[in-house]
Order: structure tokens, then sequence, then C-alpha cells
């Protein structure tokens, strides 16, 4: 079959397509490029403190707890080209930390756009290491 263009896929309403294909689309149309920060309210000073870096931002929001982090960080990668979540977590039991960051992953990669870049930094301690991850969102395809 013919691959439509950029122009036909947002004119034919009959074209099946994927939410998050057409997102990064738009993204990529568009020549402005955004970035927001969604930050704990115990460490917004840090960020308030880099008068360079928030000048450069499209949005800067901060939340109560990670709930609320979440929810706006979820919003923003689906509306910015990147998209900076930083949730505070060290007032988290030792017991529930694995499954918090664990949720917290996994609906940050379900609202990252089709080939968005998704990376997950951990802070370390004095006992435990630091740790990251990268992976790239590949397209799911319903046969």
């Amino acid at each position: 079959g013919r691959v439509p263009g950029l122009n036909e896929l947002q004119r034919n309403k009959d074209l099946y397509y994927d939410d998050s294909l057409v997102s990064t689309l738009t993204k990529t149309v568009t020549s402005e490029k955004t970035v927001a920060v969604t930050v704990s309210s115990t460490n917004a000073e840090t960020y308030l403190n880099l008068q360079n870096f928030k000048t450069e931002l499209k949005t800067f929001q901060t939340g109560d707890n990670y709930k609320d982090v979440l929810e706006k960080s979820k919003s923003n990668a689906i509306e910015h080209n990147l998209s900076i979540c930083h949730i505070d977590l060290k007032d988290v039991n030792e017991e529930k930390l694995g499954k918090r960051v664990d949720k917290v992953c996994k609906e940050m990669y379900q609202h990252t756009s089709c080939n968005g870049l998704f990376m997950v930094i951990l802070a370390g301690k004095k006992a435990v290491n630091a740790a990251a991850g990268v992976t790239i969102v590949k397209p799911k395809f319903e046969r």
C-alpha cells in the first residue's frame, strides 16, 4: 500500500493510526521544541536556583506527593518534546520502594510517545549504587 504523507494524516479521518504516533509526528512538524519539568516540592528549590535552565522551560510544576507529580508528569510527557519527572522517594519505606519505582516507571513509559526516549535515573546512597536505564518506546502493532 501507499504510505500517506504528514498532511494527509491530519486531513483524512478514515485512516487508522496510533495516537502516540500522531503526537510524535505533530511534534516533529512544529518547529518549537518544548521542555517541561515536574518535581516534588521538596526538591523545587534546586531547580529554582538554576535560572538559565529555568528560562528555557515551557512548563515548571511542583507536586506535594508522588501521585501529584506523576499525574502532572504524564500530561507533560504527552504535550512536550522533553519531560523531566523528578520524584522524591526518600520518605518511602524500603519495603514499598521497589513497587513504587515500578509503578512510576510503568506509568511514565505508557505515556511516552512512540519512538520516544524513556530514561530512568535512580539516585544512590552510600550503601546503594545509583542506576540508570534507557529504552526507546517502539510502536505496538495489532494484527
